[in-house]
C-alpha cells in the first residue's frame, strides 16, 4: 500500500508533462476559429474522453503488446525514453512539436468541424510519448493496486484536460505567451529527467539479466 501513493503521483506527473494540456490550448484556439464557445466545450469533453480511453487501452494491452512482437520490457524503457528525451529537448526549447502534428496536419485541420478526436486527443494530447509513457508505467505498476493507481492518473489528466481546454481562451491570457513558454520549459525539464530514468532502468536491468 505505501508503494500505491508514490507510483500514483509519478504516473501522474509523468502523464501531465507530456500530455501538456495548457501548452496545447494555443493549439486548440488555432484550430478552432470558427467554433463558438460552447462548441469549444464539447469538444474538450470529447477530447478528454478520448484521451483516458485511449490511454487506458495503451495501459490495459502492453505487456501483451510486448508479447506479441518479442520485446522485452527494458527495451521499450529505452526507446520510449529516447522518444520522449526528444519530445523534453524540444518543449525546453519551446519548438512545435512535430512528434505531435505538423504543420500539413495544422493546415488541413482549420478546415474541420469537429477536432476532438484527431488531431486533438491523438495524436496531440495522447501522441507517440503518452502512449511510450503509459506503457513503460504498466510495466513498473506490479500490482492491481498499482495499476488502479494508473488508470486513476489517466482518469485525472484527462479530467484536467477537459477543465484546461473548455477554459482555453482563459488559460492563453492568464499566461500569455511568455509564461506558456516558461511552463513549457519547465515541464519539460521535468520530462527530460524522467526520460533519463526510463532509459537508466533499462540499461540497467537488462546489464543485471545479463550477469
Amino acid at each position: 500500500m505505501s508503494s500505491i501513493f508514490p507510483f500514483l503521483i509519478t504516473a501522474f506527473v509523468s502523464l501531465f508533462a507530456i500530455v501538456d494540456a495548457i501548452g496545447n490550448t494555443p493549439m486548440f484556439l488555432s484550430i478552432t476559429p470558427r467554433n463558438t464557445p460552447a462548441e469549444r466545450v464539447r469538444m474538450a469533453q470529447k477530447a478528454a474522453v478520448s484521451v483516458f480511453m485511449i490511454l487506458t487501452v495503451f495501459a490495459l494491452l502492453g505487456n501483451r503488446i510486448f508479447q506479441f512482437f518479442g520485446i522485452t520490457i527494458d527495451a521499450f524503457r529505452i526507446a520510449g525514453g529516447l522518444i520522449l528525451l526528444k519530445i523534453a529537448m524540444d518543449m525546453v526549447e519551446a519548438k512545435n512539436l512535430r512528434t505531435r502534428h505538423t504543420p500539413e496536419e495544422d493546415q488541413e485541420n482549420l478546415a474541420k468541424e469537429d477536432v476532438a478526436i484527431i488531431p486533438l486527443a491523438m495524436p496531440m494530447l495522447s501522441g507517440p510519448g503518452a502512449i511510450s509513457t503509459v506503457i513503460v508505467l504498466t510495466a513498473q505498476a506490479g500490482t492491481v493496486g498499482m495499476m488502479g493507481a494508473l488508470i486513476a492518473a489517466i482518469g485525472i489528466n484527462a479530467a484536467l484536460v477537459y477543465l484546461i481546454l473548455r477554459s482555453s481562451t482563459r488559460v492563453v491570457a492568464l499566461f500569455k505567451e511568455t509564461g506558456m513558454r516558461i511552463l513549457t520549459r519547465i515541464l519539460g525539464i521535468v520530462l527530460a529527467s524522467l526520460a533519463i530514468q526510463f532509459i537508466l532502468t533499462g540499461i540497467q536491468n537488462h546489464l543485471g539479466g545479463i550477469r
